[in-house]
């Protein structure tokens, strides 16, 4: 029943397709996994009628924070879905359970069920959504929420629905784990959604504010403006990451960037002002030296642009904040000679080139690319 494909995920069927980044293989090893404790699962499945919802979203402040950053966007569904979704509950049709971070039982955090809570709300609530294009109550077609007899106001209200709760004390890890497996809808959230949904405040700000700078936007050439995917943050994170070099990345890539994002409520203001400092200046001489070819891979002069290159971009920014103004200075002024000498490791290195293309999240891979940009980068400053 299309119906009920309709209601099944909360996102729109359409996937938002990346256009900007190149794909790539980003695991550490394709064949090893990290358990964790399941004895750490900490979630309570509750009972709940569709007005419990609603009076945690009327109250003042909400205690269901429909606005939070790492959710892509609210109102995904058209209203078509969003008139379905509803007379699903009308014609008692059984609906998909939600998911919340119950941390603050006050402010629960939606983890899934975001468009199906928007969609009550739009209703219910704000009274903005009139029914259409119903297939079973089509006499019901332009109503409003107050338009509906009493007894089916009071259906809606008191749908049963199941409310499965990530009670405080979860560990993030297991907290992190659990929203990658829960999140299996048309648009399922990826690893930078989840790691921004779990470190809201201090961390997911600063990442925020980085991601802002008009010099990030400019060296990769405003793609990212638009982007809905959190991509540029993921890109600021990799940045924070690897800022004090390799040495400390012993495991999985997608595990050091969650544990970087915890650590930064640890850095102290001149620590974040310094490595904000020194990611405007990479940003800055990444655009002076490579112009439109900054973090792209390419095999000679006039090829076409490639997309952006993740792996390449934190290998080369990361190398290029740790230069002196002084040494930036005179790579920009010798920026043909780095860029053939960049053209001529893309052509002659294999070990590098699939540092940057499979299994990037290795550490061999790691280390790899980050001393190839090095020396390249060096070998230039010497030759001066």
């Amino acid at each position: 029943m299309n119906n009920q494909n309709e209601i099944a995920n909360d996102f729109d069927s359409q996937d938002e397709t990346n256009e900007y980044f190149e794909k790539i293989d980003e695991s550490s090893t394709p064949d090893i996994t990290k358990p964790f404790d399941p004895t750490k699962i900490n979630i309570t499945i509750t009972p709940l009628i569709v007005d419990s919802l609603i009076k945690r979203m009327k109250s003042n402040p909400p205690r269901i924070d429909l606005n939070t950053e790492f959710q892509r966007r609210r109102n995904l569904w058209k209203e078509t879905a969003q008139s379905r979704f509803i007379e699903s509950l009308l014609v008692r049709i059984p609906i998909p359970a939600f998911y919340f971070d119950g941390t603050d039982d006050e402010n629960w955090k939606v983890v899934d069920g975001l468009q199906r809570l928007t969609t009550l709300k739009c209703f219910i609530i704000d009274k903005e959504l009139k029914l259409h294009d119903l297939e079973f109550l089509s006499k019901f077609n332009n109503a409003g929420f107050d338009d509906l007899p009493a007894y089916l106001q009071g259906r809606i209200e008191e749908t049963q629905i199941t409310a499965f709760v990530i009670n405080p004390g979860t560990p993030d890890d297991v907290k992190y784990n659990i929203f990658k497996r829960i999140n299996t809808g048309g648009i399922a959230l990826n690893p930078q959604e989840i790691r921004h949904a779990l470190n809201q405040g201090l961390p997911a700000d600063y990442v925020s504010e980085l991601a802002a700078l008009p010099e990030f936007h400019k060296a990769t050439q405003g793609k990212l403006l638009e982007h809905k995917r959190m991509d540029d943050k993921d890109l600021v994170t990799r940045f924070i990451a690897f800022y004090n070099g390799t040495s400390q990345y012993n495991t999985e890539l997608d595990e050091y960037l969650n544990k970087t994002m915890m650590k930064l409520k640890q850095l102290s203001l001149p620590e974040r002002e310094n490595i904000k400092s020194d990611f405007k200046k990479a940003m800055n001489a990444a655009f002076e030296i490579f112009g439109e070819y900054a973090f792209r891979k390419r095999i000679n002069k006039d090829a076409p642009k490639n997309q952006l290159n993740k792996a390449l971009f934190d290998a080369l920014s990361v190398n290029l904040a740790h230069l002196s103004e002084k040494n930036l200075k005179m790579l920009i002024l010798q920026k043909e000679i780095v860029n053939n000498k960049f053209i001529k490791l893309m052509n002659t290195d294999p070990e590098f080139i699939t540092s940057i293309t499979q299994s990037t999240g290795n550490i061999k891979a790691v280390n790899k690319r980050f001393s190839e940009i090095k020396r390249l980068l060096n070998e230039c400053l010497n030759d001066n």
